[in-house]
């Protein structure tokens, strides 16, 4: 597991809020995500409307924002604790799948650290969907438009803005 920040030249103009914005999106997602709905389990027609939701409107694109801004705070804290822990039992953090999506299987941890590697995991993951639903989406629209993000360009520019928005607004 590694953490992928983006960069583009675009981003240079104001390197300190595009880098922050780009970390966010980037870096949660990479990271340790939200706790997923398979999408292998959903038919076809659920499948193709969500292959067609690039309508992401302006007020979801702000709450995704918000959201994420949120869930990073949160992705850092748990990613900083988990990473600490397992410094003690000389085991790296990239070697193990650290994601909302099956927080039980922690089999590649050491049962010394296991159960506070998943109190944390557990906990962010608990923090991540509230941020979401703080913020006014459900956790299947914020994924959804998580899997718009990653093939359209536009959305993601968007995101982009609003995340730079906020964090100057704050």
């Amino acid at each position: 597991m590694t953490i992928i920040l983006v960069k583009k030249a675009w981003q240079l103009r104001r390197p300190t809020l595009k880098l922050l914005a780009t970390g966010v999106v980037s870096g949660w997602l990479g990271v340790v995500g939200l706790p997923a709905i398979s999408t292998a389990q959903w038919p076809l027609t659920q499948q193709a409307a969500i292959a067609q939701s690039s309508d992401v409107s302006d007020e979801e694109i702000a709450q995704y924002a918000q959201a994420a801004l949120a869930i990073d705070r949160y992705r850092n804290t748990a990613y900083t604790e988990i990473k600490d822990i397992l410094l003690t039992v000389q085991m790296d953090i990239s070697d193990i799948d650290v994601s909302c999506t099956d927080t039980q299987d922690l089999s590649e941890v050491p049962r010394s650290v296991r159960r506070d590697v998943r109190e944390i995991l557990t906990r962010y993951c608990n923090q991540s969907s509230t941020a979401v639903e703080d913020a006014g989406l459900t956790a299947r629209r914020f994924n959804e438009i998580t899997t718009v993000h990653q093939s359209d360009t536009t959305v993601f520019e968007r995101i982009q803005q609003a995340l730079l928005r906020l964090q100057e607004a704050q």
